[in-house]
This record gives structure tokens, sequence and C-alpha cells, in this order.
């Protein structure tokens, strides 16, 4: 097509066929727009997937694999949500969208630690490779969609790498590095968290049996803190945390009432010992998905104790099991024994 005449040229430059891109650019597949499965993704979700596709290059190349030589990427919903410029609760609501529609997979390491997603192996059937619309294949062949932009990217890695690397956590010291020779530090999954300081270990059968006992102080502000200020994203936060979505469907309900209670309570009484919310929601920032699995348990094992008020329950058992599991080991008497056995000094164990 020949190009029509141009009389008054804008006050910047215009790009000619001499101009090579040379900076980092992002490749975004085609068949998230023409693809009858992956057309009502949201544009947030189609654009956070080539974010992570995008970074599974660079996985790759630093060998971030798993036995079976799955790549595996590092991507925080808090890095997504500042690389996009998008608020927190709607990088959850990407994730969320590429769980559904089956293009990521997510691995939980374990507390403060990011999750390790997967990306699927997208293979389009034979007339969506053909048709140019579907995919950047280019010589008719179908290739998988994941793997579609390696070749472009050949040879360059070593010599460009996009600043956005910078979030990675490395789970070995062997990283590629980009031209500076600065590599990729290590992140946890929330930096930011505010520490907290286990109390001592409350009777259980005052914190488990009784539930009439376990008094929440719920302010009615609703989703205001006790200083007027709308807290609703650190509470997104917290139940992303939470990975509820790993308990049983019928339990994620419950458990996101009994943390939305705790979260929001003006106080918090369990057994003679009433915290104030900011105590509550220091202990609430340690719940996590395994924190979460182990109350379920525990709230399962109950088959002969009749409880008056289950949610008051629910939410004594979700609180104490945020350090139950380390005073469970502390208490356990085959672990304590193993270390009296090695200790020195004559087979002292815990100074108590």
């Amino acid at each position: 097509m020949k190009a029509a005449k141009t009389d008054a040229l804008p006050d910047f430059r215009l790009m000619k066929q001499s101009d090579i891109v040379s900076f980092f650019h992002l490749q975004m597949p085609r068949w998230l727009f023409s693809h009858e499965q992956y057309k009502p993704l949201s544009l947030e979700a189609k654009v956070a997937y080539t974010f992570l596709l995008n970074r599974f290059q660079l996985s790759r190349l630093n060998g971030w694999v798993n036995d079976n030589g799955e790549v595996f990427v590092i991507f925080t919903r808090e890095s997504l949500a500042a690389e996009m410029q998008i608020t927190y609760k709607k990088a959850i609501a990407a994730f969320r969208e590429l769980v559904a529609a089956r293009l990521i997979w997510e691995k939980r390491v374990g507390r403060g630690n990011a999750n390790q997603i997967y990306l699927a192996l997208v293979e389009l059937a034979a007339a969506d490779a053909d048709d140019h619309t579907a995919a950047p294949f280019g010589n008719g062949g179908a290739r998988p969609a994941e793997t579609a932009h390696l070749d472009s990217n050949a040879g360059r890695e070593d010599t460009a790498r996009p600043a956005e690397a910078a979030d990675q956590e490395p789970p070995s010291p062997d990283l590629k590095t980009c031209q500076n020779s600065s590599s990729i530090p290590a992140e946890t999954a929330h930096p930011d968290l505010p520490d907290s300081h286990p109390s001592k270990k409350e009777k259980r059968e005052i914190d488990m049996s009784d539930p009439d006992k376990v008094s929440p102080s719920v302010s009615a502000r609703g989703r205001e803190s006790t200083d007027g200020q709308d807290d609703s994203e650190p509470f997104e936060k917290l139940l992303e945390r939470c990975e509820l979505w790993i308990l049983p469907e019928e339990a994620q309900g419950v458990f996101q009432n009994a943390i939305e209670r705790l979260y929001y309570a003006s106080s918090f009484t369990v057994g003679k010992a009433t915290l104030p919310q900011a105590r509550v929601r220091s202990h609430l920032w340690r719940l996590d998905g395994m924190v979460l699995e182990d109350a379920y348990h525990k709230l399962r094992s109950n088959t002969g104790q009749r409880v008056k008020n289950s949610t008051a329950y629910v939410m004594s058992t979700i609180f104490n099991a945020i350090h139950e599991s380390e005073s469970d080991l502390l208490v356990d008497p085959y672990l304590n024994a193993l270390s009296r056995a090695s200790s020195p000094g004559g087979g002292r164990g815990y100074a108590m």
C-alpha cells in the first residue's frame, strides 16, 4: 500500500525502515483475543498472562525447573500489581481468572515464600494454528503457545534483561545477569508483613472446647478500621495469603466469614485474655494455607463434642492454629526425647 502524502508532521520523530526495535517488549499471544476459550478473559488477566509468559523465558535460562523439567516462575501479586499499575485486588482477580482458565497452576512452597507458578502447555487445534489470527506461528506449523516467542529472543536474552526480573526469587545462586552484572535478588511473598510474637500457649480445654469463652467484639463500622480509614484492601491481601481455595468448597465461605470477623473485631477474647484489634491483626498476618488446613482438620476431628456457637468455635480454632503448629512440636514427647538424647551436656533438652 502506498503511503498518503504527509504535508505536516508531528513534533516528535517517527520510526523508519532502518530503525530497529532494540528495547525490551512484551509479546502477547494472539490466541488470547481470538480463541473462543480465552476471549472471555478480562484485559487485566490477558496482560497478566503476558507478563508470566515473558518471565518464563528468564526462568528457563536460569534453570528454574522441577524434577520433571517443568519451568516455574516467581511473580507475586504485589509485584504484578506494581508492574501493571493496577490495584492489588485486580491482580488477585487476574490470577484467579488464569487459574480458572487452566492457564497456570501454582505450587505452594511454604510460609513466607512466594508460590511457584507453572504455565500450562497450551495446544491449539490445527485450524487455530493455521489461522494467522490465532497465533503468530508464521511457518504454518502448530507450536505450544508458551514457547512461540523463544526463537525471536534467541541470542538476545544474555545481553538484555527486563527490569521486572528484579522481583524474582531465585532458588539457587546460579543466575543469569544483565549488562550491569546485577543478579536477581530474592523476594519473600509478603516482605512488609508486620512481625508477630507468639503468646504463651492457651489451654486447649478453654480455647477449643468452650466456644462461649471466645468473645469477638466486632466494630459497627464494618469495613472501616477504628481510625475511620477504609482497610478493605489490606483485608483482601490477607484473604489472598490465606489461600482459601485449597479448602473444600463448603468450608471456604465458613473460613472467610470467621477470618473477616477476626479481622474487623475491635477486640477478641480467648480464655481470660482480651487482645486489641492491632494485636489480633498482627497474628492474622501469619495465616496461610498450611495453617488453615491444620485448623480444618482439627475442626473435622470433633466427633463427640456438642458445639453451641459454631462460628465462635471456628474463629477460636483458626486463631489458635496460627501458633499451635509450632507449640505442638515443642511439647511432642517423641521429639523432645530425641532432643534430650542428642543434646550435649548430659542429655538436657530445651530450657523451659
